[in-house]
């Protein structure tokens, strides 16, 4: 399948050193299904950055998903186990990931949706 990374550059290999904390599902590499998800991401990035917007595409195989070598979150949905999960990875002050998952998949928290997860206070 066809993922894509919305960026200010290019992503000619992935390197976690470049990942940040603080994130919904943790430190790691992110990528959707959805082209203009990634255009309107990568727009924000390079406004940010003052840079261009960069959309680099990827191939992911799903067996991936089935990799017993490979340990998978998958959310279907906003839920409370997402919320927790979110939570958990947003208010890790460390360097070390909260969780050992190697994939995790599933929504991400929208402007809408951090709204108002941030005016409940949970993050």
């Amino acid at each position: 399948m066809k993922v894509y990374h919305g960026s200010y550059t290019a992503i000619e290999t992935i390197d976690f050193s470049f990942c940040q904390i603080k994130r919904d599902f943790g430190k790691g590499f992110y990528v959707t299904k959805f082209r203009d998800q990634a255009e309107v991401w990568s727009t924000r990035k390079g406004k940010d950055r003052r840079s261009e917007a960069i959309v680099t595409e990827f191939d992911f195989s799903e067996f991936f998903f089935r990799d017993k070598d490979l340990k998978v979150l998958r959310f279907d949905d906003y839920n409370d186990e997402w919320l927790d999960f979110v939570v958990l990875n947003r208010k890790n002050e460390t360097e070390q990931q909260a969780h050992d998952f190697d994939i995790v998949e599933g929504p991400v928290a929208d402007d809408k949706v951090a709204t108002e997860v941030d005016r409940f206070g949970f993050i």
